[in-house]
């Protein structure tokens, strides 16, 4: 073990359970459990809490919160609802993002409805795959060629710590589908951020 490896180990264990609240509590809205007044209160696992904690509100106008979410709504209905690059720059069409094609903010979003595909990019997680460009096309090929070199350790990682990973994913049993699909991203997620974070 590395201690950056262990470094990421603690962040996964950390935010684990709120991040799989978060997924959950979107798939509970999607599917009409709760309305989009509910949705935007600042309670835990709400679509506000989400876009703070994951720091994405300093890019969305104020305003337009409500908007994002209508858009995320309608977007992850269509016929491409994996289609990061395209959703980040339909929210600087729309004016939602102050104008800018903001990637890290839609793969964010878009991990939500897709945890089980889409890893959130941000600067270090590029940073770490020596990516320059702020393109998510790019970055998912990256991120497939990590995992490759990487599955081992990322087994060994995940491995040491089960029993934890077991106990947070209690809750979520049989609401949450392929739990173990999205722990193995989360972790890969926290390890390329530690990784550009110690660049």
């Amino acid at each position: 073990m590395t201690i950056i490896g262990i470094q990421a180990l603690g962040n996964l264990l950390q935010y684990y359970y709120s991040d799989l609240t978060y997924i959950l509590e979107f798939h509970k809205y999607k599917t009409g459990k709760f309305d989009l007044n509910e949705y935007l209160k600042k309670n835990p696992g709400t679509f506000r809490s989400f876009i703070n904690e994951f720091k994405i509100a300093r890019n969305i106008d104020k305003t337009k919160v409500r908007e994002l979410l209508e858009q995320t709504f309608e977007w992850v209905n269509n016929k491409n609802p994996n289609d990061v690059d395209s959703f980040a720059e339909q929210l600087k069409f729309k004016g939602i993002t102050h104008g800018k094609k903001v990637t890290s903010l839609a793969s964010k979003i878009l991990f939500l409805n897709n945890p089980w595909e889409i890893l959130p990019i941000d600067t270090l997680g590029r940073k770490a795959t020596n990516l320059s460009e702020n393109s998510y096309s790019k970055y998912q090929i990256l991120i497939q060629e990590f995992k490759k070199q990487k599955i081992i350790e990322i087994e060994n990682y995940l491995n040491s710590v089960e029993q934890y990973l077991n106990l947070i994913e209690n809750k979520f049993s049989g609401k949450i589908r392929e739990l173990k699909i999205i722990r193995e991203n989360r972790f890969i997620d926290k390890l390329l951020w530690t990784i550009g974070k110690n660049k």
